[in-house]
């Protein structure tokens, strides 16, 4: 049977769990409709940053985004241990992941080390357009959560190869503009995603979060 014939999911609580060494932030961050007073949205007891990431005794990395980043990346991504096809054509596998080995089914650990190194590299794109110490976790979390999801050349540059409002904004330390850019990003080859509007709302919310 074709592998991407078979489908074997995994659980995003699970592969979370492992990426936290098993420990898990209790969020009860509410969701929070679009308002126009948006920005003044605060979570309480917003997660933490994750830190040094260890799976299965090698050391993976260091994530600056909270387990929040995480649940919206998980959810808004699902989670397969065979490959699919993603919406843009690419053979996937894990949260979506399109790099590496990719073919035979993997284990969660695998998916897990996977995940961390993609989303290292949505921070290191966030790190070179934006100083990081001035953005808050959520605006951290949100702007990782988006880059995983367009890929870092398109969070960057429009088409014509000029920069994009978004990326303009965060370099120029305009956050709340950056973050109301968000909204705006819901097309995935010019249709319009119910997906994509619910993903954008939640993390326009996080990125206003004190």
């Amino acid at each position: 049977m074709s592998q991407l014939k078979r489908k074997i999911v995994c659980s995003v609580t699970a592969i979370i769990g492992i990426v936290t060494g098993g420990t898990l932030y209790n969020s009860t961050a509410p969701t929070i409709e679009p308002t126009k007073a948006v920005e003044q949205v605060t979570f309480a007891d917003y997660p933490p940053p994750i830190g040094e990431v260890v799976i299965a005794g090698e050391r993976i990395g260091d994530l600056f985004v909270s387990q929040r980043a995480l649940e919206v990346i998980g959810n808004a991504e699902g989670c397969r241990q065979t490959p699919y096809k993603c919406p843009a054509g690419l053979l996937t596998d894990g949260i979506g992941n399109t790099h590496g080995k990719i073919g035979k089914p993997k284990t969660n650990e695998q998916i897990a080390k996977d995940w961390v190194l993609n989303v290292i590299d949505a921070q290191n794109c966030l790190v070179s357009v934006a100083p990081i110490k001035t953005l808050t976790q959520g605006q951290r979390d949100a702007m990782v959560s988006f880059i995983f999801n367009t890929g870092c050349t398109t969070f960057k540059r429009n088409r014509d190869g000029t920069q994009t409002r978004i990326a303009k904004y965060a370099k120029a330390e305009q956050l709340s503009s950056a973050c109301n850019e968000l909204k705006y990003w819901v097309y995935a080859s010019g249709v319009k995603l119910k997906g994509l509007i619910e993903r954008r709302r939640i993390e326009t919310n996080m990125c206003h979060a004190a």
